[in-house]
């Protein structure tokens, strides 16, 4: 179920078996650049987070994907559309092994959750939230037509919203 492919990648809803990947990429360098609550945590709280996200998925409120390349089935990184904290917005994400930045995967699969969340989903308005100097993540939602909508403070760090409302709808 929910199961999606772009012309390179198959992407599959995360599963318990998928966890020493998650946590293999989490062990990168620059995995978690501009993520810094990711930075410091321990590897059982990662563990942990990525539990939770297996709870969304179980629950319906948050998809989190595998994703593996078409040619070999080989585990390149993870995408979601989740829930932002404390609302009932989803936001779109996508982390890549690093072998796999600057080749155009990023927006491939970003492209394509897009078009679930709107055609399957339905939904009219979708999110991206990011650390605002992690430029790369701006450029890319801006590509994808999303636009400034906040800017906000958590803890110590600034971060950025933008939306992407589906051309039409009428979205507060």
């Amino acid at each position: 179920m929910y199961s999606l492919q772009t012309e390179r990648t198959l992407l599959s809803l995360l599963v318990e078996e998928d966890l020493p990947d998650m946590e293999a990429m989490a062990r990168e360098t620059d995995t978690f650049k501009y993520l810094k609550k990711f930075q410091t945590m321990t590897s059982d709280e990662y563990t942990q987070f990525l539990q939770t996200k297996l709870e969304q998925i179980r629950n319906g409120i948050g998809y989190h994907w595998a994703v593996r390349l078409k040619t070999d089935q080989h585990f390149i990184g993870a995408v979601n559309l989740n829930p932002i904290k404390g609302t009932s917005k989803l936001q779109i994400g996508c982390q890549l092994k690093r072998d796999f930045w600057s080749q155009g995967f990023a927006s491939e699969l970003m492209a394509r959750l897009l078009e679930f969340a709107i055609r399957d989903l339905k939904l009219t308005a979708v999110y991206g939230v990011f650390e605002k100097e992690n430029k790369a993540s701006r450029k890319l939602l801006e590509k994808l037509g999303f636009v400034f909508e906040e800017g906000l403070q958590e803890q110590e760090v600034e971060l950025e919203i933008h939306k992407y409302t589906v051309p039409g709808s009428h979205t507060a």
